[in-house]
């Protein structure tokens, strides 16, 4: 149950980022024979494009590694991230042949972890809730996903969460424009959640449980979704081919009135007109000219 739902989360995280800087995942930190969740370097002509990302943009600012846990951390999984930012830190170094700039750490936890707080001495970043820092030289920020307010700045994060908090954010998405490049990045994923195998019922926990009714709300909203969109097609449908008919039938009177049928080239045109100018202007230019005044119009491009 969890591992579907780490995925989920890295995939988000990575296909967000992925969008103002090169962005990669499982990155093997050799000197420990571990891998970073996502190790990301922002693109400096994507600024502009990384400051809609919200909160998450602002966290992608610099070079930094991602590691992202469904569930909440404590110290010894903070260590183990803190051992590889160490390790590639190294390895970048080796890659450069000199110096360079210490990589920032960012671990994501869908919960608070309190233990982490107090036994490393993290502390509350001003006018940032959710967002803590340890002291300057370890250059580690720790994002409690829960705290996060509810606004769409922190939308893809809290996507991020867990239990309540990512209930919450999958309506959120659901409830979008449906043009949001929120949705467009979070829908491929979200339906592939779906599709995941669920876990022997019996192993289950509460919360296990709780997650896979997370998951069943999924499974509705996409069904609702498919089903709109195929709504949305026969409308579509029926609108075109009422279109089609109000043009064929105005074609046929526009014949009659010229007293011969209209040539290749004046077909597209009514049809055009028919869209700039309207059904009504059609017919009061029909009723209006003379045969030969009708003609001209149609072969007339600025006509109205």
């Amino acid at each position: 149950m969890r591992s579907r739902f780490d995925a989920f989360g890295k995939n988000v995280l990575r296909d967000t980022l992925d969008v103002v800087g090169p962005t990669e995942t499982q990155v093997e930190v050799i000197a420990a024979s571990q891998t970073m969740d996502i190790w990301y370097v922002p693109d400096p002509a994507r600024a502009a494009l990384r400051a809609e990302l919200g909160l998450l943009g602002e966290l992608a600012a610099e070079a930094c590694q991602f590691e992202l846990f469904h569930d909440t951390p404590g110290p010894a999984e903070l260590r183990g991230c803190v051992r590889k930012q160490l390790h590639w830190h190294h390895e970048l170094e080796r890659r450069e042949g000199g110096a360079v700039p210490f990589p920032r750490l960012r671990v994501l936890s869908s919960g608070r972890p309190a233990t982490v707080l107090d036994a490393f001495g993290f502390a509350p970043v001003p006018g940032c809730p959710g967002l803590y820092r340890a002291a300057p030289g370890w250059r580690v920020d720790v994002v409690a996903i829960a705290e996060l307010p509810r606004t769409r700045g922190t939308l893809l994060l809290r996507l991020l969460g867990a239990r309540a908090v990512l209930r919450d954010a999958i309506r959120e998405v659901a409830a979008l424009p449906k043009d949001a490049w929120e949705r467009s990045i979070a829908l491929p994923w979200l339906v592939r959640l779906r599709f995941e195998t669920p876990a022997v019922p019996a192993a289950r926990t509460a919360e296990d449980a709780e997650e896979e009714e997370i998951v069943t709300e999924v499974q509705q909203w996409f069904e609702q979704l498919q089903q709109s969109i195929r709504d949305e097609a026969r409308r579509e449908a029926l609108q075109e081919g009422l279109k089609e008919g109000q043009i064929q039938a105005l074609a046929t009177q526009f014949e009659k009135k010229l007293g011969r049928t209209l040539s290749e080239a004046e077909r597209p045109v009514l049809a055009e007109r028919f869209d700039r100018l309207g059904l009504s202007r059609l017919d009061d230019v029909r009723l209006e000219l003379a045969a030969d005044a009708l003609a001209a119009w149609l072969a007339d491009p600025a006509a109205r």
